[in-house]
């Protein structure tokens, strides 16, 4: 028994998408039938998915029959969020929570390994938010993902900006996402608490903790594994809501932990829930409140970064305005300025907001860009010449790569090629081309952004594939012991009967 699980534990620690692609899509392709077949069908037809579909039925009906009822808002006006149908709020809040929560789900379910959904929609969006209330000195504007009047300002400066004010403004996203951080974490729990009630080998648990505790010495990784299965198994549920409230590499660790350990459903997620749908993004929220908004971070610039004089490289490095004096301010400031920036660029809005109902012609495009990276000017110089030439180069390329007509304004039409298909908006990063070098800021995005979506669609067939081969192997193991007794019972009762005659 024991050479035959080492020949299948063998034969499966070498199968990956690398080495053997047909046999690991073949794995997941039976996985998803028989998931498909079982699971998925028993809920397809459960009470609570009929109520779903009589719901999505009403609001189909009503949706045709009375249009009226789901008008958006004006836009426009003294109060551009006015004029909304009765159920507009209603269908926008339904919309927002699916989008945020399965974004959140995408970014964790990977075993480790999930799509990064924070890092391309949920913070740049955070920051959007963050730079409007300033902008606006209110909070009083429609910060929906999805509202068709998003970042608007409703009321100039009517004295509602505030940091907590800019905080509440902020949870109900990052909230919604942050919860379906912890739905995602849920397949590793479901999966090692359903071998341990069927009597099976935690084949995953055991064999990426027996790693962990091999490289312990050398890796912090590793190190983490194993201190966070200590830290679960010791302290229960104030123990998974520490190790679920900060950005925790290895909590996948703990989720096939607390299965393995049949903690109760309730215990595992409700304590995930709060740390990773509650403490943890309020906590980022607040950090990026802290250091994006600028009067908060003047603050602490002046009266609690050190005055410590740095080598003018390092200021370069960090973006800092050529000719200031290089100091630990100035460097954290020139780091704060490249990120506002880049974060800026990649705030996603629709492609009417864009343009507006005219067109855009190259002159207010630049005048976009030289909005976002933060240039001001003053008796016809700007702020950063530099810069600003830079922000002109990006307007020019749009044009040229954009601009079908040739009229010399952009309209919204003419923004297809750069309007995302996955949220139907436009950001001002996408419509630059680049240079035309591969390494252009450009370029470099899109393919960071596309290799992370090839890497979770190769993580997830590859952790579903050897996982539906670890219960095959399971099945085959237990198939070989029946078989190794049933021949040891046909010897003894051969050899009873030789004895006798």
């Amino acid at each position: 028994m024991a050479a035959r699980k080492a020949e299948l534990d063998d034969a499966r620690g070498k199968l990956s998408m690398a080495a053997s692609p047909f046999m690991t899509w073949t794995l997941f392709a039976k996985a998803a039938l028989d998931f498909l077949s079982t699971t998925a069908l028993e809920y397809a037809m459960s009470r609570e998915a009929l109520l779903f579909y009589a719901a999505l039925g009403a609001y189909g009906v009503s949706k045709v029959a009375a249009p009226e009822l789901y008008t958006p808002p004006t836009c426009s006006g003294k109060d551009p969020l006015g004029g909304a149908g009765v159920l507009f709020d209603a269908e926008l809040f339904v919309g927002d929570v699916v989008w945020w929560l399965v974004l959140g789900i995408l970014s964790s379910i990977g075993f480790g390994t999930g799509l990064h959904s924070g890092i391309m929609f949920l913070w740049p969006h955070v920051i959007q938010i963050i730079s409007k209330a300033e902008s606006c000195d209110s909070t009083r504007f429609a910060a929906s993902y999805n509202h068709p009047c998003a970042m608007q300002c409703a009321s100039q400066h009517d004295g509602s900006y505030s940091y907590l004010n800019t905080l509440l403004l902020l949870l109900p996203s990052v909230v919604v996402w942050g919860s379906g951080t912890a739905i995602g974490e849920l397949p590793p729990y479901f999966i090692t608490r359903a071998a341990k009630q069927a009597g099976k080998q935690a084949t995953d648990l055991d064999e990426e903790l027996a790693e962990a505790r091999e490289q312990m010495g050398t890796s912090g990784i590793a190190w983490l594994k194993v201190k966070t299965i200590e830290f679960t198994e010791k302290n229960g549920f104030v123990g998974i809501l520490l190790l679920a409230s900060w950005p925790n590499a290895a909590f996948d660790m703990c989720g096939m932990a607390c299965g393995w350990l049949e903690m109760p459903f309730w215990t595992f997620f409700g304590a995930t829930l709060l740390g990773k749908g509650l403490v943890k993004v309020t906590l980022q929220s607040a950090a990026c409140i802290a250091l994006f908004g600028p009067a908060l971070f003047q603050f602490l610039l002046e009266r609690v970064v050190p005055q410590l004089a740095l080598p003018a490289a390092a200021c370069k490095l960090a973006g800092a305005s050529a000719g200031a004096e290089c100091t630990l301010a100035a460097f954290l400031k020139g780091g704060r300025d490249k990120a506002m920036l880049t974060f800026a660029l990649q705030s996603r809005m629709a492609p009417k907001d864009l343009v507006g109902s005219s067109g855009l012609d190259v002159k207010a495009l630049t005048k976009k860009y030289c909005d976002a990276a933060g240039l001001v000017q003053k008796a016809g110089s700007w702020s950063d010449p530099a810069k600003h030439a830079s922000m002109v180069e990006k307007a020019k390329r749009a044009f040229a790569a954009l601009d079908a007509s040739g009229d010399g304004k952009l309209t919204v039409p003419e923004l297809g090629a750069a309007v995302s298909r996955s949220d139907g908006k436009v950001s001002l990063a996408a419509l630059d081309p680049g240079t035309g070098s591969v390494l252009s800021p450009g370029n470099l995005w899109n393919g960071f952004i596309f290799l992370l979506v090839l890497f979770f669609i190769y993580s997830i067939v590859e952790q579903v594939a050897i996982s539906w081969q670890a219960a095959a192997d399971a099945a085959a193991l237990e198939a070989y012991e029946a078989s190794l007794q049933a021949e040891a019972g046909a010897k003894g009762v051969a050899a009873k009967k030789k004895k006798a005659a």
